[in-house]
């Protein structure tokens, strides 16, 4: 995975209306042709606008939010800091019962 590809098309997104645009018109198209190249996971991440998975792969939240604030991937604001609590909780509960786990 490269949580880098993830932050700098994030980062883009805030700082290219073009690719904004492409984005909400052709998000798959945009998405493969992006630089540095996405793998297949966080491709599918993002046209589900899986932002908690995203998060899990390493992506810096404070960019991801740009995809809410943008309104791209079926996202708004509510939307993603939903999707981000929500991750957020199971990643907690997971985490909390691998420490009771025994060998």
């Amino acid at each position: 995975m490269s949580r880098y590809a993830i932050d700098k098309l994030c980062y883009r997104v805030t700082h290219e209306p073009d690719l904004r645009e492409a984005l909400r018109t052709a998000p798959e198209q945009a998405l493969r042709a992006a630089e540095p190249a996405l793998t297949e996971e966080e491709l599918a991440a993002f046209l589900a606008g899986d932002v908690g998975r995203l998060s899990r792969l390493g992506a810096n939240n404070f960019l991801l939010h740009q995809l809410g604030r943008w309104q791209l991937f079926g996202l708004d604001l509510p939307t993603y800091a939903e999707r981000i609590r929500t991750e957020y909780h199971a990643e907690r509960a997971g985490s909390h019962g691998d420490t009771h786990a025994t060998g």
